[in-house]
């Protein structure tokens, strides 16, 4: 299983993020070393990683909170309840991502598609582009899997 997560959307116009996560740049399970908690602003347009090939990008670990906001302050906090979650916030959803081979496939932005996840698996790949992900970064299909999280409405 790749991810143990929810993901909706919101309206473009939320598109100003302040982490209390690991940052600055994206982590992944397998990827947070280098990363340090802080407090961390960038847009939803600057979450996406120019990467060659359009693919998911811009997770981030340890969240214990991320605001996503419009030009007004206006928005939802998303916080960890007991233990520190992930999440990953893009102007396109994972199949737009992947039916895109350029940057310029990919469609206008109309929304903002926030997912937060419990655990997502690594990313693999640490001594070769093929290499699989390690099985301590998997995630257990038959392990039973909760958690939580708090959404609230922001007024910045």
């Amino acid at each position: 299983m790749p991810i143990f997560g929810i993901t909706f959307k919101l309206s473009a116009d939320y598109d100003e993020l302040k982490w209390y996560a690991k940052g600055p740049k994206e982590n992944y399970i397998d990827r947070a070393h280098g990363a340090r908690l802080g407090i961390f602003e960038n847009t939803v347009k600057d979450n996406v990683a120019a990467y060659v090939i359009p693919q998911e990008s811009g997770n981030r670990t340890g969240v214990r909170s991320v605001d996503i906001a419009n030009s007004d302050g206006l928005g939802i906090r998303i916080s960890s309840v007991d233990e520190p979650i992930e999440c990953n916030i893009s102007p396109y959803t994972a199949h737009e991502l992947e039916n895109a081979s350029h940057h310029y496939e990919l469609p206008q932005i109309h929304h903002t598609v926030v997912t937060v996840a419990g655990r997502q698996m690594g990313v693999g790949g640490d001594d070769s582009w093929g290499a699989p992900v390690h099985e301590e970064y998997r995630i257990n299909a038959e392990e039973e899997l909760e958690f939580e999280f708090r959404i609230e409405s922001l007024n910045l």
